[in-house]
């Protein structure tokens, strides 16, 4: 599959919401998928479902036209054909819709957990740049044809004033320089592999990526179990949905430790991906044979702990921003506030 388009998991969730109700309704599949094409937002997840209808006609298994159709994860391809083999395909899109809605809802928060304080920073700028430039110069030409001398934390506002306009041109050039840089490094995949690791082992947003990578991994392997494919095989396939080449390399390291023989919990502790108590659970689960049951209810809870760090940092930007802006303001209008006050007081 190429290049996911914003809002992908969302459209993914509802594509298998609906084939869920069609196939639990008991249409065949060849009735079915022009009825769901038909509420297919989507122009990319449209065309496909028009080949895949085309293939099934002409005898193509659904996941193998899944497949050649070349527009959904392989994740999703395999289970597909893990539910039809065991006829639980109903089930099996039950399950993906419920799976691609909290990706959705995950890549949604952190959007705003990372874009909110972005929002903020940029018009905390805002102000400070209106400030040096129209404010600050009003009050010095008022204070100085008073006879008063201007402070020395005002000139330093006057001179970024200055800059700023001076310095204009060059700085629009050197942002427009950066975004375009950033755009190529992740188009072309330049340093992924350091940044997904930064995202793991930062100290500052380490700890919640790690939630939500465990949430995204046991919800994933529960699907697999629940639909008949074995450990291994599902502990396999889940590295390609956890959208982070660090993490599959450990996961992929992992995989072969299990089919070496080594027990999946103890697979895992090596990986230093997870927290001590999702390996703990983890163990229960595999030793009383309810892995399945266990990966389902971590997903859950580990989801909840994600939602609630990443709410958490949310709402403590929030303050954290008005109060630098309130005191910049602040002391920018002081520094010049005050020295007409005494002038004033001077004259009177």
């Amino acid at each position: 599959m190429g290049k996911k388009a914003k809002g992908y998991e969302t459209d993914l969730s509802i594509l298998c919401h609906q084939f869920s109700l069609v196939l639990k309704s008991g249409i065949h599949p060849v009735e079915g998928i022009p009825l769901v094409s038909e509420d297919t937002v989507n122009p990319r997840l449209r065309k496909a479902l028009e080949f895949i209808k085309n293939e099934v006609v002409y005898g193509s298994p659904m996941h193998s036209a899944f497949e050649a159709s070349k527009a959904f994860p392989a994740y999703m391809t395999a289970l597909v054909k893990v539910g039809e083999k065991t006829g639980t395909l109903e089930h099996v899109f039950d399950g993906l819709s419920r799976f691609y809605e909290n990706l959705a809802n995950t890549r949604r928060r952190v959007r705003t957990a990372v874009s909110y304080p972005l929002i903020l920073a940029v018009f905390m700028l805002g102000v400070i740049a209106l400030i040096s430039l129209k404010v600050i110069p009003l009050f010095v030409e008022i204070l100085t044809s008073l006879g008063g001398t201007i402070p020395a934390q005002t000139g330093l506002f006057i001179a970024l004033g200055n800059g700023l306009k001076d310095g204009f041109v060059i700085a629009v050039a050197v942002l427009a320089i950066l975004v375009a840089a950033g755009w190529l490094f992740k188009r072309l995949g330049l340093f992924r592999a350091s940044i997904d690791r930064f995202k793991v082992v930062n100290p500052i947003t380490g700890s919640i990526y790690k939630k939500i990578i465990a949430s995204r991994f046991s919800g994933a392997l529960s699907l697999t179990l629940k639909s008949g494919m074995n450990l291994t095989e599902g502990f396999g396939l889940v590295s390609g949905v956890l959208d982070n080449s660090h993490v599959a390399r450990k996961i992929k390291e992992a995989v072969n430790a299990v089919s070496s023989g080594k027990p999946f919990w103890e697979a895992l502790k090596d990986t230093g991906l997870f927290p001590a108590l999702f390996v703990r659970l983890v163990r229960t689960g595999e030793k009383t044979g309810s892995l399945d049951a266990i990966m389902e209810k971590v997903s859950q809870t580990w989801q909840e702990e994600a939602n609630a760090s990443l709410d958490r940092v949310i709402n403590s930007i929030e303050p954290v921003c008005v109060t630098v802006l309130s005191l910049v303001i602040a002391g920018v209008l002081l520094s010049v506030i005050l020295p007409l006050i005494s002038i004033m007081s001077s004259i009177g």
